[in-house]
């Protein structure tokens, strides 16, 4: 028996989306189910952190200050001493190179030394409170009764301290590995204050002041005064604003930072690390360890492909880097304007020559 309605369904095909005459129905076609299928996560793909180093460069410190030397001296005229010898860039470029990371890393300060001594001792009476400056007042009081006592009896003193000397200084220093934390942590609070008043970040106007005369950025200032001051190093210090050598050298620490380290580890490792440097150098960091790896590894080939149009050979040719490292300050030294001077007073009589 049909069901009323249902005969216009079951003869007529309708077409999809037309009306149905006797239903007064839209019929639309019902879309399959899509087949299942996972969702997977987002896998962000880092480069591997031991960086393999270019052939031609020491450290990565090395690699991330030529590559804003290279974009200082590219976008600043060739100097015109180097337009009969402009493979000369080359040798240049690294020179410069070779100065801030000096002038950054290694460049220490007598001031802050000083500063960061300031603050031991008080640190430690403060940490051991009464009985530590007790313990140090015996020591120092026991042994200056055993050299006076000895000091006019025999020309060598005996091979052994006394016990209570020995006592005494061994109480001491355990007192001191007891609170070198808090020392420690004093100084390096007294080092990012100095830090803060005299950034190591960027070029200052006089950044190259303690170079020696004889020094590539010295001489090249006095060889051509108008495009060291007025071209290139406003474009260094336009390019170095926020550099510092202590980049680099967090990559060439990574790898003995990971095998020191479990994966859940080494941020702390990095961090630890870190603190030092800043206390150190100056160092604020600021940029992601991995980040800074994929930076470096992309500045790593724009560098390496300068130096080969500037000088083919210069970094993977002892020769001829040696060749080139030689000439530089030669040829600077001939067109020095000191040098000509002190050569010309040479050859002029002195005032004294009659005696």
């Amino acid at each position: 028996m049909a069901v009323p309605g249902t005969a216009g369904l079951r003869g007529n095909r309708v077409a999809p989306g037309r009306s149905n005459a006797e239903s007064g129905a839209t019929l639309f076609p019902v879309l399959a189910a899509p087949p299942f299928r996972a969702r997977l996560p987002v896998v962000i793909q880092y480069l591997p952190l031991q960086l393999t180093l270019p052939t031609g460069f020491d450290s990565w410190a090395q690699v991330l200050t030529d590559w804003r030397v290279c974009r200082a001296f590219e976008a600043s005229p060739l100097p015109r001493c180097f337009n009969t010898e402009p493979e000369l860039a080359a040798p240049f470029v690294a020179a410069i190179s070779r100065a801030i990371n000096e002038r950054q890393l290694r460049h220490l300060s007598p001031e802050l030394m000083l500063l960061r001594q300031r603050v031991v001792e008080p640190t430690y009476d403060r940490s051991g409170g009464p009985s530590y400056i007790t313990l140090r007042t015996s020591m120092e009081a026991a042994q200056a009764h055993y050299f006076t006592e000895h000091h006019y009896r025999a020309p060598v003193f005996p091979a052994t301290l006394p016990a209570e000397v020995c006592d005494l200084q061994t109480a001491f220093f355990a007192a001191r590995q007891r609170h070198a934390a808090e020392v420690e942590r004093v100084e390096r609070a007294a080092a990012r204050a100095y830090w803060k008043a005299h950034p190591r970040h960027g070029i200052a106007d006089n950044f190259f002041d303690d170079a020696g005369e004889d020094s590539i950025p010295r001489r090249m200032a006095r060889v051509d005064p108008a495009w060291w001051w007025r071209s290139f190093f406003t474009r260094l210090q336009s390019k170095s604003k926020r550099h510092h050598a202590g980049d680099g050298r967090l990559l060439d620490a990574l790898p003995s930072l990971r095998a020191q380290a479990t994966k859940t580890t080494l941020a702390a490792q990095i961090a630890r690390w870190s603190e030092t440097a800043a206390a150190d150098w100056g160092w604020r960091g600021g940029t992601h360890y991995r980040r800074l790896a994929d930076y470096a590894d992309r500045k790593a080939q724009s560098t390496v492909a300068w130096f080969e149009q500037r000088a083919p050979g210069y970094l993977g040719t002892p020769t001829i880097r040696h060749a080139l490292d030689t000439r530089l300050p030669l040829f600077l030294a001939e067109h020095d304007p000191h040098t000509r001077l002190l050569a010309a007073e040479r050859d002029s009589l002195s005032e004294h020559w009659r005696n």
